[in-house]
């Protein structure tokens, strides 16, 4: 198995990055693997030597790989794996590590996103509420711009787990963000279905957060998320069928 089939023309770290970084994410290479020695890596991908270490110290820092003298770069456990870098999350695209990574983000949505509609709906201030209202807006008119709806779609969520006033979802809010808008892609791919039955769960969230019924609110972002994992279920059994 060759390790590239098609070296670069230009000499970019970050191409060298990407090219080797989605190569290990996707199973081309399995921990415990140890990379082809600098020399044979230099020829193959024609950079420079300090272009080579970088990209390797990039890899090393996202958890990837583990540089040694005399041993080698060698593929780390994916225990070690900084699963929600941004470039990590982009290279588990259309892939089944991306499945895996999706259904437990599902599960991270379903212990906090329940909570966090709550506690909006508690503590929420006026400026929290017209953002997650302008959120809701933002879906309402995004029209035929499956896009739009999604970026809006992220926007409210976004707002309404920082609306919860609690400093330690803040974290988590940007951990799972690039993760969130993979899966609500995926979810909202049919436009009409969007406006009809995710927009009217949404505007039911909206509606307990801004009344400050906490439980309303928590039982509105959990039906919410149960229509979100059936779409994701079919969107997947379709995606398998056409293959």
């Amino acid at each position: 198995m060759t390790f590239l089939n098609h070296p670069f023309k230009r000499n970019l770290r970050d191409q060298l990055v990407d090219d080797l970084g989605r190569g290990i994410v996707r199973g081309e290479r399995q921990p415990g693997d140890v990379l082809p020695n600098e020399g044979e890596l230099l020829a193959h991908y024609n950079v420079s030597r300090t272009v080579l270490r970088e990209a390797l110290q990039v890899l090393s820092a996202k958890g990837l790989v583990d540089s040694r003298q005399r041993r080698g770069t060698t593929v780390c456990p994916r225990s070690e794996w900084s699963q929600l870098d941004r470039s990590l999350l982009e290279w588990h695209e259309s892939s089944d590590v991306a499945d895996a990574a999706l259904q437990q983000l599902m599960e991270v949505r379903r212990i906090v996103e329940p909570a966090a509609a709550a506690l909006a709906a508690q503590r929420a201030g006026p400026q929290e509420r017209d953002r997650i209202k302008a959120a809701y807006v933002g879906m309402e008119t995004s029209g035929d711009d499956v896009e739009a709806f999604v970026t809006a779609d992220l926007q409210f969520h976004t707002a309404i787990l920082e609306a919860s006033g609690n400093q330690f979802l803040l974290p988590i809010v940007q951990a799972i963000r690039t993760t969130l808008a993979a899966s609500l892609r995926i979810t909202n791919k049919r436009q009409d279905e969007n406006h009809q039955v995710s927009l009217p769960l949404h505007a039911a969230i909206l509606k307990a957060i801004l009344a400050g019924k906490a439980e309303a609110a928590a039982r509105a972002m959990q039906v919410h998320l149960d229509d979100t994992e059936r779409r994701r279920a079919r969107n997947k059994s379709e995606v398998s069928t056409l293959r």
